[in-house]
């Protein structure tokens, strides 16, 4: 019987500062394949391609900025310009090109550009679902515009940001607002923290000093 594979190994590599992480599944001698993951999502998400691939190709995976355990842009920034940055600085500092890519949706948006500006270190792409919509649903009008979906998201991000909190006169009325709002919360959960203290199961290791920390009028 023979012995499973082992899994990927760790990396990390610096590209703009900002510390990115990337697993590396080995056989370095075979031919380089950078599998990009897309939005809100994580290189591990890659495991069961990579697995059935690590034979034939030396298969890198990296975690976007601000995914998985790569670290987050410092000033909240996640421009595609950054993203195109770090991948030409992934291939470059790990000496991959030329590399086979294969990215799915923000990846493959991300990989596409990359491959535009430069062609000679990209030897095939396959972008999944990265392209967006096609320019004949555009014309029929059933999706909106890059244009106007920016437009309708900014207007939102203003409205949400010009709502003050909504604000209670004390703890209790704020738990059962969440109660009203929610059937199926349990009553033990939406307790006040004092209440929630005596009802407690596991009695002093989770006892809390909650008089200290509640608010005289809470905002939810």
């Amino acid at each position: 019987m023979t012995g499973r594979m082992p899994g990927p190994t760790s990396h990390t590599l610096f590209s703009q500062r900002l510390r990115l992480h990337y697993v590396d599944w080995g056989n370095p001698t075979k031919p380089p394949l950078v599998l990009l993951h897309g939005g809100r999502d994580h290189c591990r998400n890659w495991d069961w391609t990579a697995a059935a691939l690590r034979e034939d190709w030396h298969i890198i995976a990296p975690d976007l900025r601000g995914h998985g355990d790569s670290q987050w842009s410092a000033d909240g920034s996640y421009t595609m310009a950054g993203y195109v940055y770090d991948l030409a600085q992934l291939v470059h500092q790990q000496r991959l090109a030329p590399v086979t890519i294969v990215a799915h949706s923000l990846g493959g948006q991300i990989a596409l550009r990359y491959a535009g500006l430069y062609p000679d270190t990209v030897a095939r792409l396959v972008a999944v679902e990265g392209l967006g919509p096609s320019p004949a649903r555009l014309a029929e009008g059933r999706t909106k515009t890059i244009v106007e979906r920016m437009d309708e998201w900014i207007g939102e991000q203003r409205t949400l940001a010009g709502r003050l909190p909504r604000r209670y006169p004390s703890i209790e009325d704020a738990f059962r607002r969440m109660q009203d709002e929610n059937p199926h919360l349990h009553r033990r959960a939406g307790a006040p923290p004092d209440r929630a203290r005596r009802q407690s199961e596991r009695g002093r290791d989770v006892q809390l000093e909650v008089r200290q920390l509640r608010p005289s009028v809470a905002a939810v």
